[in-house]
This record gives structure tokens, sequence and C-alpha cells, in this order.
């Protein structure tokens, strides 16, 4: 499973997230700092961390949970 991960650098919910994907070896994370990507900082930037899947068609913002990612995950 494909994800892409939107964060930003020294966030400290940013990191708690991605602590809680590393538990699941079967999703592939795309990493998008929206700080870096001019076209996401706007609707990105007050709500990461944002999980999109499903090719972009959902999404899962924070705060979620070990138990939230493995409902999505096939």
């Amino acid at each position: 499973m494909k994800i892409d991960y939107y964060t930003k650098y020294a966030c400290p919910l940013c990191d708690e997230g991605l602590s809680i994907l590393r538990y699941f070896p079967e999703i592939e994370i795309n990493i998008i700092d929206v700080e870096e990507d001019v076209e996401k900082f706007q609707p990105y930037l007050l709500r990461i961390p944002v999980i999109s899947y499903d090719g972009g068609e959902k999404e899962l913002g924070w705060p979620f949970t070990y138990e939230d990612i493995r409902e999505i995950v096939p």
C-alpha cells in the first residue's frame, strides 16, 4: 500500500504519526514536506500530519492511532 504523508520539519505531531506508520512495513510512505511544496502548503499546513491514500481519494488527519491505520491497510 502506498500513501502520501504530509508533514513539515520540526513537527512533533508529525514525528509521532510517522512512528505509528513505521509499525506497518506493508505501507510505502511518500513523505511530502508542505513547506517545500507550494501547491500543498496552503491546504495542508494547519492540518498536518495527514495521510492520503487510495490514490489521493481518501485522507486521514491527525489525531490517528495504530488502530485507525490498521483499518485502512488492506
